[in-house]
């Protein structure tokens, strides 16, 4: 599998942000540092690492967080018009698990399976730039 890494512009790839997505990931953001703490390292394992559906979509990089400190990079991307889209499903879990959770950023992953590759570029203007290296 090849695997690219780079930032670049994001244009003509859909909308962008707007003024109700940002407040949708500030808010999602300040949730998962609110969750009361219940879950474990073992419903932390219970999460795939990575969700990456075939074609070009935003993702987003969450750092989930069990009450003993242990965390796990989750990357998930999917269809969404908004970052805050595709993290939403995942951010409710982690918080209906009892697991907190950052959101250090996004972009969006181009996954080509005929070719086998992986293309991981830009950022996310309401979650920004995580290091993409690590997704």
């Amino acid at each position: 599998l090849k695997h690219k890494s780079w930032a670049m512009g994001d244009a003509g790839l859909g909308p962008t942000t707007n003024a109700a997505d940002q407040e949708k990931a500030s808010g999602l953001k300040e949730s998962g540092t609110k969750v009361t703490a219940e879950g474990d390292s073992k419903t932390l394992d219970s999460f795939p690492a990575c969700l990456v559906s075939t074609g070009v979509f935003k993702y987003v990089q969450v750092h989930a967080i069990a009450p003993d400190g242990t965390r796990k990079v989750i990357v998930r991307a999917a269809p969404g018009s908004f970052h805050a889209d595709v993290a939403e499903p995942l951010c409710e879990e982690l918080r209906e698990k009892g697991l907190r959770y950052e959101i250090p950023g996004g972009g969006r992953i181009r996954r080509d399976d005929d070719n086998k590759e992986i293309e991981i570029y830009g950022h996310s203007k309401g979650f920004g730039m995580p290091d993409h290296s690590v997704s």
